[in-house]
């Protein structure tokens, strides 16, 4: 990716969570993050990847991005300098989720193991 889109990408993100935390009251945006934004060459689109801590809340939050999306883009538009504002299109981000069920597989088989390199080592 251009080093240019990466800025781009970085600032909507830093701008929409700075939206998100400062000029949008919505109680089912509360625990919600902004992980990644891709947006187009073209500045047309923006994929907004959010991750929230409440799996839970997921429609709650899916449906007050939907609701609150032009508004979102209105906040954003003020605090960005950009000839062409992207559309928003968010997306659920789930990577967090599967992080921490996969560290809690790893813990559980070592923990599993335990036991049995206790034995193995007795019978040397």
């Amino acid at each position: 990716m251009p080093l240019r889109m990466d800025k781009v990408n970085k600032e909507i993100q830093r701008q929409l969570m700075s939206v998100l935390r400062d000029d949008v009251d919505d109680p089912a945006l509360t625990f919600l993050s902004i992980t990644n934004v891709d947006t187009t060459r073209d500045l047309r689109e923006s994929k907004v990847y959010f991750s929230i801590l409440d799996d839970n809340n997921l429609k709650q939050a899916q449906n007050a991005l939907k609701r609150m999306k032009n508004l979102i883009r209105a906040h954003l538009g003020n605090k960005l300098h950009l000839k062409i504002l992207p559309d928003l299109r968010f997306i659920h981000d789930d990577t967090l989720k599967y992080s921490v069920d996969i560290f809690k597989k790893i813990e559980d088989v070592i923990e599993r193991e335990k036991p049995g390199r206790a034995a193995d080592d007795d019978e040397e």
